[in-house]
């Protein structure tokens, strides 16, 4: 006769970096935790590939440096990493000039989404052009209107070009939701993308002047690191460091349900139940609102392509570390990222006469980044080199069909997951980059720390 199943003080269900990050600090405390992963590797976002020959991100690549907690967690789990900041060379923005031509221009390098600090400085008005640098100047003595501050809030876009004006909302705002976000600016808050800059334009009456205050001092896409060698390697460390506290770990563990008991939750995988008493939440969005039982849409899915080029007129780096396009550039891609211009430790690896770009596709559902030709025609829209398709060596095509999280899936699998006593992590609880998302689960396991185990006394029941 087989006894009870045996019960672990915390069931984790999913395995990108918050779920590690939590393990880690609950396995090093005692705590008995296991994590779920439905695929056959952990790390979520972060995947690690080979393009020209070169192990590399298939994955983010960088992470914000606006809080120290990336930092912070590597000291603390001694995880073998160097970070290294990008190359000095910012990226740019390709959009629509007359005629039909298409336009590049760096990023304006006091901005924050897009939204100038000072919108008669010149690299804004090389983007905009004299007439949209004037209409966005003018934001700082616009009136304010009291409703924008009223429920429903004005979606992002409605925001830019109330204030300042239709070029700033499609060549710079739009750009960068679409690029960084995989969301459109139509769709999105302020206040939910950056709620510091909302409360500052609340207080100060003026986007300008709002932006003013946090935009960065440095180029645009400086305050990022990366990790040498790739940002997969911080995963990788992490997964050992939480299988060396006593964590377990198991991959192809498709979780079929949660059910929430008296004292903490069953998880039902196929043929087998754990018991536990809490169960986190790490997994994308439309996974978690599945298994909350709460109704979503079927999430856009993000696309991403890596190829090896081998032109010559990519070693001068034309369009710096990348570049976004603006709505009406004609191209399958949303933006490239040139993987050897940004970063020393690839340009140091990669091939001579070889270059590997990024390319994130504008339609997930559409193609037209399949075949070298088509890479070829996106590489040289935006960037203005001569790529021919022979000159694509390798294309390495990436997919996450549950990345994106939007507000309203975001708040209903809040609720849901409150109304159960079931614990969240990751972008769809801490918000979007390991920046955010790495802080967000070490409280989460401090929070759990706090509450007695078994051995300790009675379990903490809400």
């Amino acid at each position: 006769m087989t006894g009870a199943p045996r019960r672990h003080d915390v069931v984790i269900v999913g395995g990108g970096v918050a779920a590690l990050t939590t393990a880690w600090e609950l396995a090093r405390a005692g705590r008995d935790v296991v994590v779920l992963e439905a695929g056959d590797a952990v790390g979520g976002m972060l995947r690690r590939g080979v393009v020209a020959g070169v192990e590399l991100d298939l994955g983010a690549e960088s992470f914000a440096t606006r809080t120290t907690g990336v930092a912070d967690l590597a000291a603390d789990a001694r995880l073998a990493v160097q970070f290294a900041p990008p190359r000095p060379a910012g990226a740019h923005v390709a959009f629509r000039r007359g005629m039909g031509r298409v336009g590049r221009a760096p990023l304006p390098r006091r901005a924050v989404i897009g939204m100038p600090a000072d919108p008669t400085a010149a690299d804004v008005t090389r983007v905009l052009g004299r007439a949209g640098a004037r209409r966005a100047a003018q934001e700082r003595d616009l009136p304010l209107d009291p409703r924008m501050f009223e429920e429903p809030e004005p979606t992002l876009a409605e925001l830019a070009t109330a204030r300042f004006g239709p070029a700033v909302t499609a060549r710079l705002v739009e750009p960068l939701c679409a690029s960084v976000y995989s969301q459109s600016a139509g769709a999105v808050t302020l206040s939910a993308l950056n709620p510091a800059l909302w409360q500052r334009f609340r207080e100060l009456g003026s986007l300008t002047a709002a932006v003013d205050t946090l935009a960065p001092q440095a180029r645009a896409g400086s305050a990022v690191r990366g990790v040498e060698g790739g940002l997969w390697r911080l995963a990788a460390e992490l997964e050992i460091a939480a299988l060396r506290a006593g964590a377990v770990i198991r991959t192809g563990a498709s979780v079929r349900g949660i059910r929430p008991t008296s004292a903490g939750a069953e998880v039902v995988l196929d043929g087998e139940t754990l018991t536990a008493g809490e169960v986190v939440l790490a997994t994308g969005p439309v996974s978690a609102a599945g298994l909350l039982g709460v109704t979503a849409p079927e999430a856009a899915p993000v696309r991403l392509v890596v190829a090896a080029v081998a032109a010559a007129a990519l070693d001068r780096h034309p369009v710096g570390s990348g570049v976004i396009a603006a709505p009406d550039v004609p191209s399958a891609a949303k933006a490239l990222t040139h993987v050897d211009a940004k970063w020393e430790w690839a340009a140091a690896a990669v091939p001579a006469g070889v270059h590997v770009v990024r390319l994130s596709a504008r339609d997930a559902g559409a193609g037209g980044l399949d075949t070298p030709a088509e890479v070829a025609a996106a590489v040289r829209t935006l960037t203005g080199v001569a790529v021919n398709p022979a000159d694509v060596r390798e294309v390495v095509p990436v997919s996450w069909s549950d990345a994106v999280v939007t507000p309203e899936v975001q708040a209903a699998v809040r609720t849901a997951a409150a109304s159960r006593g079931i614990r969240l992590i990751g972008a769809v609880a801490a918000g979007t980059g390991l920046a955010s998302v790495i802080p967000h689960a070490r409280a989460l396991a401090a929070e759990l720390l706090s509450h007695p185990t078994p051995s300790e006394g009675v379990r903490h029941v809400r």
